[in-house]
C-alpha cells in the first residue's frame, strides 16, 4: 500500500518537475524553481501563521497564488516569457514589501534576493546579464540605504531570538535548496546534452562509415560495369568500322550485320543483368536466385566473348562434361565467369586458345577457364586476388584496372566458395571455381 502511494507521488513529482519532450535548460530550471517557490510560499504561510504575522501571511498566500498563475501560463498556455517576467516583477515587489514589513536589513530578504539574481542569470540570455546585475545591485543598495538611514519605515516583527533563528534558518535553507536545485539542473542538463552529443557523434560516425562503404561499393560497381561492358562495346565498334570500311563484299557485310545484331542484343541483355545486379548490391540485398541449367545460363555470354576473342584471333572452346542444374545467384556467377574469360582473352596472344570446362560433382559446380597466354609471375601470383588498383596491360596493350580478379574472388566468397588459380609464367593460367549448385 505504502509503495503504491509512493510510486504515485514519484510519478506526480516527475510530471511536475520535468517537462515532456526536449525542453531547453532555461525552461526546465524555471519550471522546477517555480514549483519550489510555490511550496516555499505555502510553508511561509504556515510559518507566519505560527508567528502571528498576519501581514506576511497574506503576502505569502498572495505570492503563492500569483505564482500558480505563472505556472498555469507556463505549463498550459506555453507562455514562458510572459510567465517568467511576471514572476520576476512580482518577486521584486515582494522583496520590497517583505523588507519593509519584516525587519529590513536584519531580516532574511537578502538571501532570497541573491537566489533570484542567480536564477535570472541562469535563464536570461548572456547579453542581458550585465543589465540584471546592475538592477539587482541598485535594488540591494536602495533597500539597504532605506533600512540603514530610514529605519522608521521598517516594521519590527521579531518578538524574540527564537523567531530570529527560525526565520533566518528556514529562509537560508530554502535559499540553499534553490541554489542546489539550480546547480543540479544545470549539471543534469549539461550531462544530458553531452550524452546526446556523444550519441550523435557515434551515429554520425556510423553514418559516415556507411556512406564510405556505399561510396566504395558504388565505385566498385561502376568499375565492374565498365569492365564488363567495355570489351563487348569495343567489339561492336570494331565490327561497325569494318562494315563501313568498304573492304567487304555484300555477302560478308550481311554476315557481319547478323553477327553485329546478335552481339548487340546479347550485350544489351548482359547490360540489363549487370544493372539489375548492381541495384541489389547498392541496397545490400541478395540478388535473385534462379534455377537454371548452366548451359542455358552462360550460352549468350559465351557467344559475346567469342566475338571479342575472334578480334584477337583467339579461339574459345567450351566443354560441357556435364550440364548441371543450379539454383544460385546467377548474376554473381556470370560476373565471375565474364571476368575470368575476359581476363584470359586479355592476356592470351593472337592465335591462342581458351578452354572453358563445365562439370559437376557431389552437388558442386566446377567451372574452369584455362588459357595458353603469358601466365602470371610467382610474385604476382601471391597477391593475385588482393585489392590492387593498378593499370594492367594485355598482349595488345589492352588497359585494365587490376580489380577484376579481386571482384571475382569477393563474389566467389559470397557464393560460399573461393577461387583457385594455377599459373606458369610464359605457358598460361587456369582459374577454377567450385561452388554449391544449390540443388538438394
Amino acid at each position: 500500500m505504502i509503495e503504491r502511494y509512493w510510486t504515485k507521488i514519484r510519478r506526480l513529482g516527475k510530471h511536475l518537475f520535468y517537462l515532456e519532450g526536449d525542453p531547453s535548460m532555461e525552461l526546465q530550471i524555471y519550471n522546477a524553481l517555480l514549483i519550489i517557490t510555490i511550496f516555499s510560499c505555502l510553508i511561509f504561510v504556515i510559518f507566519n501563521l505560527v508567528l502571528s504575522n498576519i501581514v506576511l501571511l497574506w503576502a505569502s498566500l498572495g505570492a503563492a497564488l500569483f505564482l500558480l498563475g505563472c505556472f498555469y501560463l507556463l505549463r498550459v498556455k506555453n507562455a514562458f516569457k510572459t510567465s517568467f517576467y511576471l514572476a520576476l516583477s512580482m518577486s521584486y515587489l515582494v522583496f520590497v514589501f517583505t523588507f519593509l514589513n519584516h525587519e529590513g536589513i536584519y531580516g532574511p530578504t537578502f538571501y532570497m534576493l541573491l537566489l533570484v539574481h542567480l536564477i535570472i542569470h541562469s535563464i536570461v540570455k548572456l547579453k542581458y546579464h550585465f543589465f540584471w546585475s546592475i538592477v539587482n545591485g541598485l535594488f540591494f543598495l536602495g533597500l539597504f540605504y532605506i533600512g540603514l538611514y530610514h529605519d522608521e519605515l521598517i516594521t519590527q516583527s521579531y518578538t524574540n531570538k527564537d523567531a530570529v533563528f527560525i526565520d533566518h534558518g528556514f529562509t537560508y535553507i530554502v535559499a540553499i535548496i534553490g541554489f542546489t536545485l539550480l546547480i543540479n539542473s544545470v549539471r543534469q542538463f549539461y550531462e544530458n546534452q553531452r550524452s546526446k552529443v556523444k550519441e550523435q557523434t557515434v551515429a554520425m560516425a556510423k553514418t559516415n562509415s556507411s556512406l564510405q562503404k556505399t561510396s566504395a561499393q558504388k565505385d566498385r560497381i561502376i568499375t565492374i560495369i565498365s569492365h564488363d561492358l567495355k570489351n563487348p562495346l569495343h567489339s561492336i565498334i570494331q565490327t561497325l568500322k569494318l562494315v563501313n570500311s568498304g573492304m567487304l563484299d555484300e555477302e560478308e557485310v550481311k554476315l557481319l550485320n547478323e553477327e553485329l545484331l546478335n552481339t548487340t542484343n546479347r550485350t544489351f541483355q548482359m547490360m540489363e543483368n549487370i544493372l539489375e545486379w548492381s541495384s541489389f548490391e547498392l541496397k545490400n540485398e541478395t540478388s535473385q536466385i534462379k534455377k537454371i541449367l548452366i548451359k542455358d545460363l552462360i550460352d549468350d555470354t559465351v557467344e559475346i566473348l567469342k566475338v571479342i576473342a575472334r578480334q584477337k584471333k583467339i579461339n574459345i572452346e567450351v566443354n560441357y562434361h556435364k550440364n548441371p542444374l543450379v539454383n544460385i545467384e546467377t548474376d554473381r556467377l556470370l560476373l565471375i565467369f565474364r571476368n575470368l574469360v575476359q581476363n584470359a582473352i586479355k592476356f592470351t596472344p593472337a592465335d591462342g586458345l581458351i578452354v572453358i570446362s563445365i562439370n559437376s560433382e557431389e552437388g558442386f559446380l566446377i567451372l574452369e577457364v584455362s588459357d595458353n597466354g603469358i601466365g602470371i609471375s610467382p610474385e604476382r601470383l601471391k597477391n593475385i586476388f588482393e585489392q590492387d588498383i593498378k593499370s594492367t596491360y594485355g598482349t595488345e596493350q589492352e588497359k585494365g584496372t587490376g580489380m577484376g580478379l579481386h571482384f571475382c574472388n569477393q563474389s566467389a566468397h559470397k557464393l560460399s566458395r573461393k577461387l583457385e588459380v594455377e599459373s606458369t609464367e610464359g605457358e598460361g593460367s587456369t582459374f577454377k571455381l567450385v561452388i554449391p549448385t544449390g540443388i538438394h
